[in-house]
C-alpha cells in the first residue's frame, strides 16, 4: 500500500513539473508580439536592398543613357570606364532626389504619429507603414517590367507614395511604441534590447542572400 502511494505521489510530481514547464513556456511564449514582425522585415529588406542598387544601376544605363545590355552587364569592365562614371552620376542623382522623396515626408510624418498613435493604438500605423513598403515593392517590380520607364519613374511611382504612409518611420516608432506598451517597467530595457537584436541579426543574413539572388 505504501508502495503504491509512493508512486502515485511521485506520478504526481512529474505532472507537475511537466505543467510547470509547459506554464513557463507559454509564459514567455506570450511575450513574443512585433519582434517576428520585424525580424521578417528587415529580412526582406536587407535582401531586396542589394538587388534594388544594382537595378538602379542597370536602369540608368540601358534607359537613361541607352546603352545595350553587353555593357550594362558589364559595367565593371575596365573598357566601360567612362560609361560606368557617367551611369554613376546619373545614380547619384537620382539618389539624392530618392532618398529626400522617401524621407522627407515621414520626417514630417513623425512629428504628430505620436500623438495620433496615442488615440488611435500603435496596430493602425504599423500596419499602414507596412503596407506603404508593400506598395513599393509591387511597384519596383512594375518598373522592372517597364523597361522604357527611366530610372526617375521610381521616385514618382513607388519611393514618394510609400512615403506618404509614414514607411520606416510608422513602422519602427509603431513597434517600439507598443513594446513599452505592454511590458513592465521591469521588463522594458530587456525587451527592448531583445528586439534589436532579433532585428539586427537578419541584416548579414538578407545581405548575404540578396548577394547570391544578385549573381543569379
Amino acid at each position: 500500500m505504501d508502495l503504491k502511494m509512493k508512486e502515485i505521489s511521485e506520478m504526481d510530481g512529474e505532472e507537475r513539473s511537466d505543467v510547470s514547464v509547459r506554464n513557463k513556456f507559454l509564459k514567455y511564449l506570450s511575450y513574443i508580439t512585433v519582434e517576428p514582425t520585424l525580424v521578417l522585415y528587415m529580412m526582406a529588406f536587407m535582401t531586396t536592398s542589394v538587388v534594388e542598387q544594382s537595378f538602379y544601376v542597370y536602369k540608368s544605363c540601358s534607359v537613361n543613357h541607352r546603352y545595350n545590355d553587353t555593357i550594362c552587364h558589364n559595367m565593371n569592365d575596365k573598357r566601360y570606364e567612362n560609361i560606368t562614371k557617367e551611369v554613376q552620376k546619373t545614380t547619384s542623382v537620382f539618389h539624392l532626389w530618392n532618398n529626400i522623396a522617401s524621407h522627407g515626408v515621414p520626417v514630417i510624418l513623425a512629428l504628430f504619429m505620436g500623438s495620433w498613435s496615442d488615440r488611435r493604438g500603435r496596430k493602425l500605423p504599423l500596419l499602414i507603414g507596412l503596407t506603404g513598403k508593400l506598395y513599393f515593392s509591387a511597384m519596383i517590380v512594375v518598373n522592372t517590367l517597364k523597361t522604357d520607364w527611366p530610372v526617375e519613374y521610381i521616385i514618382y511611382t513607388a519611393s514618394a507614395p510609400s512615403a506618404m504612409t509614414g514607411a520606416d518611420v510608422a513602422i519602427f516608432a509603431a513597434a517600439y511604441a507598443y513594446l513599452c506598451d505592454v511590458s513592465s517597467p521591469r521588463h522594458r530595457t530587456t525587451r527592448v534590447t531583445i528586439m534589436e537584436v532579433c532585428y539586427l541579426a537578419t541584416m548579414p543574413t538578407g545581405v548575404a542572400l540578396g548577394q547570391n539572388l544578385r549573381t543569379l
